[in-house]
């Protein structure tokens, strides 16, 4: 019996960024920054549509020019999760993947392997991405999220610490680094954006655990290939124009 739910890919997008000021419009070779991932989105075989969800203006009238997919949401919205939670309200999708709007080299297989394996779980809740690392100063970076899993997947923790740490504290040769992309089934997102902020979330600032601390699994699917770019900073701007012009 094939799946018949309605699984859509949403792309959270604001202008304000403290880094990287108007960073979705960025051009990157000829073309916004927001309207390179929507190209790549849209090419994942398991989602039934894909859409941009922002609170300004000029990145809504970009992407209507281009001809696809965008919805204005609050500008109370103070993450992705909460653009997407207001925008179900509006809509009958099943599941909705939540895609980064700088992973200007998303691979659309990636989405397609989250989730295929999301919806092959009996009870599915929430989903995310991760790739094996084996660069000490990556996985010691504060600014890459690390994971730990269960032996069936699920996600025991996330920090911006390195984990695991070895019996006399050197770091694991090594170690999960969390993709930014998750995977939730209506359900799910709806009895997140009803739970209170919690200890562990607030001190590492990493909104996923808010769902783990209140009990909610998160299944992991973790990549072997990950070439990721994610624009945050100037440099990292510099680094895909270079990319994309090759």
């Amino acid at each position: 019996m094939s799946d018949t739910r309605k699984i859509i890919g949403c792309i959270p997008a604001r202008y304000a960024s403290s880094r990287l000021p108007g960073k979705p419009l960025c051009d990157i070779a000829g073309k916004p920054m927001i309207i390179r991932v929507v190209e790549k989105a849209i090419q994942a075989k398991t989602l039934s549509s894909v859409v941009v969800l922002t609170d300004d203006q000029r990145i809504f009238d970009v992407i209507n020019a281009a001809g696809y997919n965008v919805a204005m949401t609050s500008e109370n919205c103070t993450s992705g999760t909460d653009r997407i939670a207001e925008y179900m309200q509006h809509t009958d999708g099943d599941i909705f993947v939540n895609i980064q709007g700088d992973e200007v080299t998303l691979n659309p297989e990636h989405i397609d392997l989250l989730v295929d394996k999301f919806t092959k779980q009996k009870h599915p809740q929430m989903g995310t991405l991760s790739h094996w690392c084996t660069d000490k100063e990556s996985l010691t970076a504060a600014s890459n999220v690390k994971v730990v899993t269960s032996t069936t997947g699920n996600a025991l923790y996330f920090s911006r610490n390195m984990i695991p740490v070895q019996q006399n504290g050197d770091i694991a040769d090594t170690g999960q680094i969390h993709i930014g992309v998750y995977i939730y089934t209506r359900e799910t997102l709806d009895n997140i954006m009803q739970l209170e902020q919690t200890p562990l979330e607030q001190t590492e600032k990493l909104e996923q655990l808010r769902a783990l601390e209140h009990g909610i699994s998160i299944n992991v699917t973790t990549l072997d290939d990950y070439q990721g770019l994610a624009v945050d900073t100037p440099a990292d701007l510099e680094s895909a124009r270079m990319l994309f012009k090759a």
